[in-house]
Parts: structure tokens; C-alpha cells; sequence
């Protein structure tokens, strides 16, 4: 399987710590997004906040490597 390359690569690899910190504030944003449209349903919220933590994780691991 080969790597990402072009557009697709700068978005989910990026370079900068300026890319870096904007792909985190958007994963945080389109969670707390997420969350407000299913908040009636206790299921679903725990599931979005879960995948944003777990991206938010990911890409904390990535930071270390």
C-alpha cells in the first residue's frame, strides 16, 4: 500500500506545526459539531467524543514518533 501523496498528504501528514495545530483545532471543532447534533442521543455523543479523542491521541502519537 503506498503512502499518501500530493494534497491528501499535507492534510493528513502535515509538515508545519502550524498545519498541525489548524488539523487539531478542526478535529476539535468538527467534534464539538458532532456532539451538538446528536446530544439527544446519550449513545451517539459518547461515540463522537470518543472518535475525537481518539484522533486527537492518534495525532499526539504521531507527534512523538
Amino acid at each position: 500500500m503506498a503512502a499518501p501523496q500530493g494534497k491528501i498528504r499535507d492534510v493528513l501528514l502535515p509538515d508545519t506545526d502550524m498545519a498541525a495545530g489548524v488539523q487539531a483545532i478542526v478535529v476539535i471543532l468538527l467534534t464539538i459539531i458532532v456532539v451538538a447534533l446528536v446530544r439527544k442521543e446519550r449513545a451517539l455523543v459518547l461515540l463522537a467524543v470518543g472518535v475525537g479523542v481518539f484522533l486527537l491521541a492518534m495525532m499526539g502519537l504521531r507527534s512523538l514518533h
